[in-house]
Parts: structure tokens; C-alpha cells; sequence
């Protein structure tokens, strides 16, 4: 199996290429530069070195001098110094050079020159020359030549220095990145070890040391938020499967008992005196129980199902009065509220007054009125009831919690669990308010504006 590629190694060899790609292209420039001045300094010293009868207008005898010059048979040692390099090209082809000069070879086109020209050529020796054609008077050419030998040398001696440069730079560049990149990576390793130890053992409660305000510090933060709400989840839904199992043993029980009775009577052929008792126990036992039911599957909801959208909460309240209205016609409903709107779950939030309005008419007493009133950013459920005692009201949120006095009556202990939830998700909050008489529980909820 092929060995993986660590991140740290791609960065460090993406580094090396960046950086290799930067000094080649420098180095490049560098050699490119160095040699249009060389060429540039050389074309200028061919120019200072043109003999007088070119440089200005000639004079009587000139042109005559000059070929006495060239037909010398030996030039003296200054006079040698000054015409080396140098060559004339006649208008028969011919061409006549100081002895001891390496004469150029000419091309053609040469003798056709018009204007003073540069080009690259050869010595009869086959050594490397920039030549200057210079066009005299009477149709001759002079041709200037230098060695490109100390060129050729210093542009060589740079290309040396410059490859060895780039080599060592990309290799340093490669090691630094390395270590760098180890360096600034170990965070990186450090939780990468830890999200495979929570892989591995399922362990949510794992610390995350990871810190510093940079990538790897947020994703080190962001990952503990994570496993924090990951394990807070766990929990609530472990503490839900208990306590559902818990309180559905119960009506199960019950509801087997009434079953059985049902049975060993039909089996025994024994009439049940208590036949119409039993069946209505079935009967409320098992709307308690589909309850139960419907209020765990709202708890279990994904708090992300619920919509974000703009609601009308005096409908909201009205749809939730009509229907406790049409299962408690011995309660008055009064209601008294302004419109507003919040944002969120239409749905979800009827569910939560329907929730505190049948809570309402289960502690009323027949004939009682529960009171509802809203304002902008508020709604209170008021009934008739017993109330509850003060040490008992924060408990009440809690799921399946039960007041001692209502133990007896029907209902799971999850109604106003279920409110605090919806109203929790909303960016609210429910509590107990003081009341004369009775219970009075308020919703606070965003108002939009």
C-alpha cells in the first residue's frame, strides 16, 4: 500500500517549488541583465574605437594613410595595440588587416552595409567576435572586432554561481519548510490524534488542548463545541429513553392487567362483573398512552425541523383557545391580546399554549374561567386552580415531573416540559408568576417590530 503524503510534506514541497520557480526566474532575469549590459559595454568601446578618418569628415590623405597602414609590413608595437581588431573590407571583396590582427570572416551582406551595424561573428581562427561595420566613403567597409571570450567568461562564471545559488536556496528552502510547517502543524497533529481517539473509544467528554487565535486554534474551539453539544445530545437523549421507559412501565402494566382480566374471563367463559369498568380503563389508559406517545416524539424533534418564519401570535393564541375550548366546555375562556408577531414554528408555539391551556383546565376547577392575556413580547395562561407551591415551580419544567397532588390525575408530566423546550428554541423563556389564586404561567418570546 502506498505510503500517504503528509500534509506538512506538501506544504513543504509546494514552498521548495514557489520558492525554486521565484530564484530561477530571478536567476534568469539576473544572467539576461548582466548580458545586455556586458553586450551593450562592448558595442560602446567599439564605437570609441573608431579611427578619426570615420569619426568626422575626411581629411586630404586620409584614406591614403590608412592603406599605408595596412600595407605595413611591420607596424610598431603602439600602432599594433591600436589596430587590433581591426580590418578593412575592399569593393573587390578583398580584405586587408594589420599583420598579426585574426581577421574576421566576413558574410555576405557585408560589403552591402549602409549605416554603422553590430553583429556577432567569427575570427578566421574560429574565435567569438562582436563586429562593427562602419561604411567609408568610397564604398570600402571598416570592420571593428572585439573578443567575446571575456563575456562568454563572466556570463559562464554567473551562470555557475547563479545555478548553485538556485540549488542551494531551494534545497534550504525545502528544510526550512519542513521544520516550519512541522512547527506550525503540531497543533494541527495534536488534534488530529485526539478526533481519533474520540473515533475510536466514542469518548465525547475528551479534552481538546488546542489554543492561539489562528485556523487551527478555531478549529480546535469549534471541535469542542462540537463534542460539547454532541455530548450534551447523548445525554438528554439517554435521560429521555429512561425516563420514557420509566413512565411507560406503568400504563403497560396497566393496560396488561385489564387485557388479561379480558382474557380469563372470555377463556373461563366467566362473565367479568366489572367488564364495563375494565373497558373503560382500556380506553382512557390508551389515549393516555397514544399521549405519551405523541408528547416523546416532540421532545425527540430535532430542534433544526422547526421553521424561521414570521408569526402571527394572537392567531396562534386563538387557534389554541378554540380547540382546549372544544374539549372543556365546562371552563370559560377569557381572553384579552394585542397583536404581534415573533419569529419561528406557527405550529410549535400553538402546541405550547394548547399545552398551558390543558394544564389550565386540568387544575380548574368545573365552571372556572382560565384567563389569557398577551402583549407584545409576552403571553400569561391563568387558571382557578389550586396553584403551586413555590418550591415546586422550577421543578415543574422538568420532564415527567409530577406535583405530589396530581399524581393521581391523568397526564404524563411532560406538557409543560414540552413548553419550556419550544419556548427555549424560540430564544424565550416560561416561568410561574405570582397570582392571587390559582397558577399563572408566562411566556416570553422576541417581539418583532
Amino acid at each position: 500500500m502506498k505510503a500517504p503524503v503528509l500534509l506538512r510534506s506538501k506544504l513543504a514541497l509546494i514552498t521548495a517549488c514557489v520558492v525554486a520557480v521565484a530564484i530561477a526566474g530571478i536567476s534568469v532575469v539576473t544572467w539576461l541583465v548582466t548580458e545586455h549590459n556586458l553586450s551593450t559595454q562592448l558595442d560602446k568601446s567599439l564605437l570609441a574605437s573608431l579611427p578619426p578618418p570615420v569619426t568626422r569628415p575626411p581629411e586630404p590623405g586620409m584614406r591614403r594613410e590608412f592603406k599605408l597602414r595596412c600595407d605595413a609590413a611591420v607596424p610598431g608595437e603602439g600602432l599594433q595595440q591600436v589596430l587590433q581588431g581591426i580590418q578593412l573590407l575592399k569593393l573587390d571583396g578583398s580584405t586587408c588587416a594589420p599583420p598579426g590582427v585574426d581577421p574576421v570572416v566576413d558574410v555576405a551582406g557585408d560589403q552591402q552595409t549602409s549605416t554603422t551595424t553590430f553583429r556577432d561573428g567569427l575570427t578566421a581562427s574560429g574565435t567569438s567576435v562582436r563586429v562593427l561595420l562602419v561604411p567609408l566613403d568610397n564604398g570600402e567597409v571598416l570592420i571593428l572586432s572585439r573578443s567575446l571570450e571575456e563575456i562568454d567568461d563572466t556570463l559562464t562564471a554567473l551562470g555557475g554561481v547563479l545555478l548553485s545559488v538556485s540549488i542551494f536556496g531551494t534545497l534550504l528552502v525545502a528544510g526550512l519548510g519542513q521544520w516550519l510547517t512541522r512547527r506550525a502543524l503540531a497543533q494541527m497533529e495534536r488534534l488530529t490524534e485526539t478526533v481519533e481517539h474520540i473515533a475510536r473509544t466514542e469518548d465525547l467528554t475528551t479534552p481538546v488542548t488546542v489554543s492561539g487565535q489562528d485556523e487551527v486554534g478555531r478549529l480546535g474551539r469549534a471541535f469542542t463545541s462540537m463534542t460539547a453539544a454532541l455530548a450534551e445530545s447523548r445525554r438528554r437523549q439517554r435521560d429521555l429513553v429512561n425516563d420514557a421507559a420509566h413512565e411507560l412501565r406503568t400504563p403497560l402494566t396497566s393496560l396488561r392487567t385489564n387485557i388479561d382480566l379480558l382474557v380469563r374471563s372470555e377463556r373461563t367463559g366467566r362473565p367479568l362483573p366489572q367488564r364495563d369498568e375494565v373497558l373503560d380503563r382500556l380506553q382512557a389508559q390508551s389515549q393516555e398512552f397514544s399521549d405519551l406517545v405523541t408528547e416523546l416524539v416532540v421532545l425527540a424533534r430535532d430542534d433544526r425541523e422547526l421553521a424561521r418564519e414570521p408569526v402571527e401570535v394572537a392567531e396562534v393564541i386563538d387557534r389554541a383557545v378554540n380547540r382546549a375550548r372544544s374539549r372543556a366546555h365546562d371552563h370559560v375562556f377569557d381572553v384579552d391580546r394585542s397583536p404581534w408577531q415573533t419569529v419561528g414554528d406557527a405550529a410549535a408555539l400553538e402546541r405550547s399554549v394548547l399545552n398551558l391551556l390543558d394544564n389550565a383546565v386540568k387544575f380548574g376547577p368545573a365552571g372556572s374561567t382560565i384567563t389569557v392575556r398577551s402583549r407584545p413580547g409576552w403571553l400569561t395562561v391563568t387558571d382557578e386552580g389550586p396553584g403551586l407551591p413555590a418550591e415546586h415551580r422550577e421543578s415543574a419544567f422538568e420532564r415527567f415531573w409530577r406535583a405530589p397532588a396530581a399524581r393521581g390525575l391523568p397526564g404524563s408530566g411532560l406538557g409543560l416540559a414540552i413548553v419550556a423546550d419550544i419556548v427555549a428554541v424560540h430564544g424565550g423563556s416560561v416561568r410561574f408568576v405570582p397570582n392571587g389564586r390559582g397558577a399563572s404561567v408566562r411566556l416570553k418570546l422576541p417581539c418583532e417590530t
